[in-house]
């Protein structure tokens, strides 16, 4: 190919261009994710090893972050917090917040 010629536009599978940044750039812009993947796998942790209903509630809390930051956020910054519209993203993800946060705590204190 001679530098005359325009470069050919590559596509992912759906048709969307493939961006050309390097994988860490592509990465580090997902940090809103990875910033709700720290806390679900925290709340993980505490509900498998420790309390059930502090767990619970830490893994409520950040379906609520993960909302809150999709509300905030724009598209192109939001990375893969951004699966729908942001209507369906934050009714989603707020109600699996709440009603998570809810259940648990509803749930009695073990004997």
């Amino acid at each position: 190919m001679s530098a005359d010629e325009p470069r050919e536009e590559r596509l992912d599978g759906e048709g969307n261009p493939i961006d050309d940044q390097p994988l860490i750039e592509r990465t580090i812009d997902q940090w809103p994710l990875a910033l709700v993947l720290i806390g679900l796998a925290a709340g993980l942790i505490v509900l498998s090893f420790y309390d059930f209903k502090v767990g619970s509630i830490m893994l409520g809390a950040a379906a609520i972050f993960a909302a809150a930051l999709r509300m905030v956020l724009p598209r192109d910054r939001a990375g893969l917090l951004a699966i729908r519209s942001r209507s369906v993203d934050l009714v989603t993800m707020y109600g699996l917040g709440i009603a998570l946060t809810t259940v648990a705590a509803l749930v009695p204190p073990a004997r």
